[in-house]
């Protein structure tokens, strides 16, 4: 398969796996390689999803090496043995499900700071694999799974931005093309939603129904048609949690796979696109997106401004726990947001410069730890 495009999955976490799995269950040509810092775990993974392939008559090549994507060098190392054309980042110190093993009023009382103040248990990885990727000469797109709507903005002040990410804002599109499409009386193919929103956002809507205090963007067209207006937009978002309701926490992660192949097999096939993806091209928060050639353009709600577009992200932003992300990359964290942490687990930044962020990411997680064996008792 000398024309096979070539797509490496660095992370071989529950997300890292799933999209790996579909990556090779594709009748374009592919080489799918899963990279993880187990060599069990990474072996195991990669001959399941060949055999698997194989078993329903595909014949992708499918292989895996190992690597710790804290050591930058020898990631480096198999990103240039592989010479990938797409690198799907699936790495984080503590992925967003793991509070959830709390017990459930401790968990209640963290959940409650919101998302931002846990960015650099995802910025780090994500920023040392990026070192990788820069040392390693690759021209590949780089597309990210941890936390994209924060950490791309930040690390663009030091060109380590990947390309674009997932989830997020995509991970509620179909439900609310679906609500859309049974009001219509129409099929699913003939709506297109375009919605605007900030991780904290797309967080909401599936179990609320709306986006809280935070601003939102949301456009519905019928046959290419705005038809926004004719519509109780409100009302429809709050089916989501009702009739409209889904599997949640990690088994509904194929949800967030489905976003990230969204994105990933257009790019794997040269094929333009219509996506949601948060962070593309560095961007703060979450937009609709037209791939184009490789590229991305914001592809905004109808009559909405690219200035209101990022004060809607901005907003939602702020109510995740982030008051601001400067063009140095240095985070200011929502004060509210942080008496929680500090309340809880001991936990106090007001904020934080790229180069403290290791530290913090080690201190978050020594102080959870900690925290879940206190709360266990």
């Amino acid at each position: 398969m000398n024309n096979a495009r070539k797509i490496m999955v660095l992370g071989a976490g529950d997300i890292g796996r799933r999209v790996f799995h579909e990556l090779a269950h594709s009748p374009n040509p592919r080489h799918v390689q899963l990279v993880g810092r187990d060599e069990e775990t990474v072996l195991k993974a990669a001959n399941l999803t060949r055999f698997c392939s194989v078993q329903r008559g595909y014949s992708n090549e499918v292989s895996h090496a190992q690597t710790d994507v804290t050591d930058v060098a020898r990631t480096a190392e198999r990103i240039s043995a592989f010479a990938p054309d797409i690198i799907f980042l699936a790495v984080s110190y503590q992925s967003w499900w793991v509070i959830s093993t709390l017990q459930q009023d401790a968990f209640q009382r963290v959940y409650a700071a919101n998302y931002g103040p846990w960015l650099p248990m995802h910025l780090v990885p994500v920023m040392k694999a990026m070192e990788a990727v820069r040392l390693s000469g690759t021209q590949a797109l780089v597309v990210n799974a941890a936390y994209p709507d924060a950490v791309h903005p930040a690390l663009t002040a030091i060109g380590l931005s990947p390309h674009i990410g997932i989830g997020n804002v995509a991970n509620n599109v179909p439900g609310i093309t679906a609500v859309a499409a049974d009001e219509l009386g129409r099929s699913t193919a003939d709506v297109e939603v375009r919605l605007v929103a900030h991780h904290y956002v797309s967080h909401r809507l599936s179990r609320t129904g709306n986006s809280g205090p935070a601003g939102m963007g949301l456009g519905i067209r019928l046959d290419g048609r705005d038809v926004t207006g004719e519509l109780d937009v409100a009302e429809l978002l709050n089916r989501l949690p009702g009739a409209y309701r889904r599997t949640g926490g990690l088994p509904g992660q194929t949800m967030t796979a489905s976003s990230a192949l969204s994105v990933l097999e257009p790019l794997a096939d040269g094929r333009d696109a219509v996506v949601h993806a948060p962070g593309a091209d560095g961007a703060l928060g979450g937009y609709p997106v037209a791939i184009e050639n490789g590229k991305f353009r914001a592809l905004l709600p109808d009559g909405m401004t690219a200035d209101e577009a990022h004060a809607i992200n901005v907003s939602g932003q702020l109510h995740d726990g982030i008051s601001e992300i400067r063009a140095d990359g240095t985070v200011v964290f929502e004060p509210s947001a942080m008496a929680i942490m500090k309340e809880e687990l001991g936990y106090d930044c007001a904020e934080m410069k790229l180069s403290e962020a290791e530290g913090r990411a080690r201190e978050i997680a020594e102080r959870f730890a900690a925290y879940r064996d206190r709360t266990a008792r």
